[in-house]
Formats: C-alpha cells, sequence, structure tokens
C-alpha cells in the first residue's frame, strides 16, 4: 500500500513538475494562465489565485496548463498567447521541457551524494556461445567501462551493448575476480525475441531464503547464503538445476550460511509439499533434453553437436541437472551412454570436472523428435506413459513438438474449464525403442510438487560520492548519459535498431515506478528523474500537438518573420491528436500483452 502511494505521488510530482515549467514561463513572459490541471476531464476540487484555477481532475493520466487566447483566428488581447512574441511563445513551449531537464541535473547529485543502489555491475551469468562468452568473459568478472562510459551499474552495461553501433565490436573494461584489469572486445548480437543487441549475460544473483517461510525461520533473514549441497550459492545456473533434481527425488539440501557475527552453521532444508489446489492441472510429462547443442573446452573433444545423451548408469539424462546429481552421489561422467548417428558409442574417457565446469562447456536440448520425461506421479504415468515416450497426437491434433503439445494440452485444460468437467485426453504415443503406436486417455491432474522455499534476488551496490564536488560531477554525466540514452533510443527505434515491442506506456510506468517505489525513496527518485528526462525529451521532438510541434512553429515565425498559417497548424494539429492517440493506443496495447505474457 505505501509501495502503491508512493508510486501516484511519484507519477504526480512529474506531472506537477512539467506543468509547473509552463505555468511559470507564461508569468515570466506575460501570458495570462487561466487552468492549471493535474489530470484531465472533470474538476474533482481546487482553488483560484491570481486568476487562473488550480485544479485536480480525475483522469490522472497526465495535466495541462490552459493560458489565454489559445486560438490564433481570434484577436489577440494583451495577455494573450498569441499576442505573445515568437521567442516568448517559445520559452512557454519550452517551460516544461526545461523543467523537466533541470530536475533530472540539479536531483541526480544530490541523489549520489547521499547514495544510490544499484544492481552489482558485476557478471552472474554468461551464456554459452554468445559474444560475451567467445570473448572470454566469465561470471565473477567486474564491468568498469562499455566503449567510454564508466558503468555504475548493471543496467548501465545492458544499455550500452543495447545502444552500440549495430554488429560493431565494443570494447569493454573488466576486473577479473582475481583482481586483475583486462579488455575484451565484443560483438553483440540482435536479440529477435527481445528486440535488441545483447551479449549474453545476467546480472549477479544470490540465494536467499523466502520471506516468511521455513527456509528463513531455520536459516535467518539476514544472514548470507554460502553453500548448496558443498556447491557456492552465487551460481543460478547450477543451483537451479541441483534444487530440480533434489525436489524431484525429495531429499534434502545442506544448505552452509553465515550469521551476522561471522560465524557458519549449517541448515537441512526439507522439501516442503505446494497444497494441490494451487496447482495447475497437467499431463505430468516435460521435454528431455538430451541433445548436444553446444560443447566447448574439454569436452569438446569427446562430444558433438546432435550427440544424444540416453542415460548415465540407468538414470536417464532430462537435462544437465541429471548429470549434476550423478556427479554428486559419486558418478563418473565415463557411465554417460551417448547415441551418435544412431549409433550407440563405447564409453568415453572424459576428463575430472565440477558442475560448474560441465556447465560452462555444455548447452543440452530438444532434439527435432522430442522425447518426454514422465513424472511418477504424473496423470501420464497412471496411463501407462513411459519416460522416453514420443507423443505424437493430442485428440486430434498433431503434436511434433513441444509448441504444439503445449497449446493442445492448454486448449484442452480451457475446455474443461469451461465446461467444468474434467474430460480425459486421448494421447497417441509411440514407447523408446519401439515403432509400435499406442493410444491411452490421460485426465490431466496437478503433480505434487514440493519447495525448499529458496528463491534468487539481484545483489545491490550503493554508489556514493565522496564529496559535494565529485557528487556534483558523477550526477551531470549521468543525468547528461540520460539524455543521450533517450535520444539514441528513439533514433534505434526509427531505424529498426531496437525493435518498437520494447516502447512502454503508462502502464509500464507505473509497474515500473511501483517496483522502484518498494526499493525505498532514493531508487524511487533516481528513476523519476530517468522517466523525467525520457518525458523532457518526447515533449522536444517536432510532433504536433505536443511542445516540439508549438516549438518548430515558433522557430519557424522567429526565422521566416510570419507566422504559419492557421489552416496549417489545424491541420498539423489534428494529425498530431491522431498521431499521439494512435503512440498511446500502440504502448498501451503492448503494455497490456506484457503483462499477459
Amino acid at each position: 500500500m505505501i509501495a502503491l502511494f508512493a508510486t501516484i505521488l511519484g507519477i504526480g510530482l512529474l506531472l506537477l513538475i512539467h506543468e509547473a515549467g509552463h505555468y511559470y514561463a507564461a508569468r515570466a513572459v506575460g501570458i495570462r494562465v487561466e487552468v492549471f490541471s493535474l489530470g484531465f476531464g472533470p474538476r474533482l476540487f481546487g482553488w483560484t489565485r491570481n486568476g487562473c484555477d488550480f485544479r485536480l481532475a480525475a483522469i490522472p493520466l497526465g495535466g495541462y496548463v490552459k493560458v489565454a487566447g489559445e486560438d490564433p483566428r481570434h484577436g489577440p488581447r494583451p495577455g494573450d498567447l498569441f499576442y505573445a512574441s515568437a521567442s516568448k511563445r517559445l520559452l512557454f513551449y519550452s517551460g516544461g521541457i526545461i523543467m523537466n531537464f533541470l530536475f533530472a541535473f540539479l536531483m541526480v547529485p544530490l541523489l549520489f551524494l547521499i547514495g544510490v543502489p544499484f544492481e552489482a555491475p558485476v557478471i552472474g551469468s554468461v551464456s554459452l556461445g554468445g559474444a560475451a562468452w567467445e570473448a572470454g568473459v566469465r561470471p565473477g568478472d567486474r564491468v568498469v567501462q562499455v566503449g567510454d562510459q564508466d558503468i555504475h551499474g548493471f543496467r548501465n552495461i545492458a544499455i550500452a551493448i543495447a545502444l552500440a553501433p549495430k554488429e560493431a565490436p565494443i570494447p569493454v573494461q573488466l576486473i577479473g575476480s582475481d583482481g586483475a584489469t583486462r579488455t575484451a572486445e565484443l560483438t553483440p548480437a540482435f536479440d529477435e525475441e527481445r528486440g535488441f543487441q545483447e551479449i549474453g549475460i545476467g546480472p549477479l544473483l544470490r540465494l536467499i531464503p523466502i520471506p516468511g517461510s521455513n527456509a528463513e525461520d531455520q536459516i535467518g533473514k539476514d544472514n548470507e547464503l554460502l553453500s548448496v549441497n558443498g556447491y557456492p550459492a552465487d551460481d543460478p545456473l547450477l543451483l537451479s538445476l541441483l534444487m530440480d533434481e533434489a525436489r524431484y527425488q525429495g531429499k534434502a539440501l545442506q544448505v552452509q550460511y553465515r550469521k551476522q557475527n561471522g560465524t557458519e552453521a549449517m541448515a537441512e532444508l526439507h522439501p516442503q509439499p505446494v497444497p494441490l489446489s494451487e496447482l495447475p492441472a497437467q499431463l505430468g510429462i516435460s521435454m528431455m533434453l538430451e541433445e548436444v547443442q553446444e560443447v566447448y573446452g574439454p569436452l569438446a573433444g569427446i562430444l558433438q553437436a546432435k550427440d544424444r545423451l540416453l542415460h548415465i548408469d540407468g538414470r536417464p539424462v532430462r537435462n544437465l541437472g541429471s548429470l549434476i546429481r550423478a556427479m554428486h552421489d559419486g558418478l563418473s561422467l565415463s557411465h554417460l551412454v551417448i547415441e551418435r548417428n544412431g549409433l550407440i558409442l563405447p564409453p568415453q574417457d572424459f576428463p575430472p570436472l565440477t558442475p560448474q565446469e560441465l556447465v560452462a562447456s555444455l548447452k543440452l536440448g530438444a532434439p527435432t523428435d522430442v522425447r518426454y520425461f514422465v513424472d511418477p506421479q504424473g496423470a501420464s504415468a497412471a496411463a501407462g506413459l513411459q519416460t522416453g515416450s514420443r507423443i505424437l497426437r493430442l485428440g486430434d491434433r498433431a503434436t511434433p513438438g513441444f509448441p504444439e503439445l503445449r497449446d493442445a494440452v492448454q486448449a484442452h485444460a480451457k475446455n474443461n474449464k469451461t465446461s467444468g468437467q474434467s474430460r480425459p485426453m486421448q494421447v497417441t504415443y509411440r514407447l523408446a525403442g519401439s515403432d509400435e503406436i499406442l493410444v491411452t486417455e490421460v485426465t490431466l491432474a496437478p503433480i505434487p510438487l514440493a519447495t525448499f522455499d529458496l528463491g534468487m534476488e539481484v545483489v545491490f551496490e550503493t554508489v556514493r560520492s565522496p564529496s559535494p564536488l565529485v557528487a556534483l560531477r558523477m550526477g551531470t554525466l549521468e543525468a547528461r548519459r540520460m539524455v543521450t540514452e533517450v535520444l539514441t533510443t528513439v533514433q534505434r527505434m526509427v531505424t529498426g535498431e531496437i525493435d518498437k515491442k520494447n516502447l512502454g506506456g503508462i502502464i509500464s510506468i507505473g509497474t515500473v515506478t511501483h517496483t522502484f517505489a518498494g526499493m525505498g525513496l532514493i531508487p524511487l527518485l533516481f528513476f523519476l528523474c530517468l522517466i523525467s528526462v525520457n518525458l523532457g525529451v518526447l515533449n522536444l521532438l517536432p510532433i504536433p500537438a505536443l511542445d516540439g510541434g508549438h516549438i518548430l512553429f515558433a522557430l519557424f515565425e522567429m526565422i521566416f518573420r510570419r507566422p504559419v498559417s492557421v489552416a496549417v497548424q489545424n491541420v498539423f494539429n489534428v494529425v498530431g491528436v491522431f498521431l499521439v492517440l494512435g503512440m498511446l493506443i500502440f504502448v498501451t496495447m503492448m503494455d497490456i500483452n506484457r503483462l499477459m505474457e
């Protein structure tokens, strides 16, 4: 509730700042202000001062300042907008933009003097085969500079990469976990799904007990987790695979943690069952990620792309977690049964590997003829399906891959929910190693699930300047970077180098503002500075019906010594209104799609 209240106040503050800029600019050049409104629509309440109606309106999606004589067709009188010279109108229309920029340039240095929390600029994960991986970047490396930009937080890394020249090498200065400084040359790749350039890195995460959970009761709220089953607690991929396997096998986790007084202790976390009422009805199967997609380092001479890892000492390979669990239980990778081009290879001589080295050297995925792992407690197991089965059809739908299977299950579940009945699905499948086609019926049902009450959160660091002068320098550079980032983003969207699906509207702004509000006052104010810059740049664009369009008309009059004709202005304003409304509808639909994903 406090975060929601802070969100409303924060967005309201930005609107107030922008409209205050117009108000004071109008007063400064002698233009009479009739209405100062926060929001649109019917007036809720307000007061009158100096002939101006200060009001709060019913629809809190913006605000406006209404000045006298805004219609150029009527004869201008002293105090009217079009009685003022073009230079005075230019200042009036620029007032809101100037205030948006001033807010950021004055506030950001002050925030750096206090201390601003940023996501730590430390690499938490590196995607196999990505640009960062190819350049030798590894988890634990701290990013100091990207190109010529100093880096405060992980956000700066991602934005600098996204806005860099397309497919051009970028020098990245790093400090390794050994303290040595080096520079890596990275060439970003365009991510079609995300719609911008990236290099395949993730932020530094840390393992925490979920608040209010059994794990927090055992470990404590503010104690630092060190390891899980002997593996470091700062490797999210490894830990997710480890916990997935332990959850499946119903085994406890041994968690080592450090208390606030510096002493270390152990906690044994047993899987906690989740109530079946909270779980979705499902087939009870998952893809077997058994095909080698990418292989590096010590495994490159043993495995090849398209190899299938069938089982290890009789245990089916579901994913990398199956191999990690086997290694944890003392099994060697030499027990791995590998199929290549339809033939079973003889036992291979694998070098000794740690789980971290395995994760860093091997990427598995599902083959084209995807096979499925059948959960022993799921509905499919009860109907006779076995692990390794290929599902050919669900009802009358062919399911050559997982997307088709997922869509068929979702459609069936939706029909069941609509009808209020639990009708079975007809499943056509083929067992592993058999050409016989079998048919059975499966009634969707929840799979008993357990949780260890452990989660991941991004590691933050507070960036604080040592003196007011340094704070002024840092803040000015950061505010200038904000302006540059917004301008470059607009340019990249026009040229298609950043996908327009990354646009966000009032829903996205409200959602993200709420997130920052929940982090505290300083992060919220820092984010509002960024939004203020965005708002200033948006209004600076020469779009009719926005401040930038009016500024363009005023500049035209100052240069050519004659005003733009009323007819042209009216056409441009109508076009501008439809353009802005169309953009508003577009970004709102994008916001809704994000919420529904």
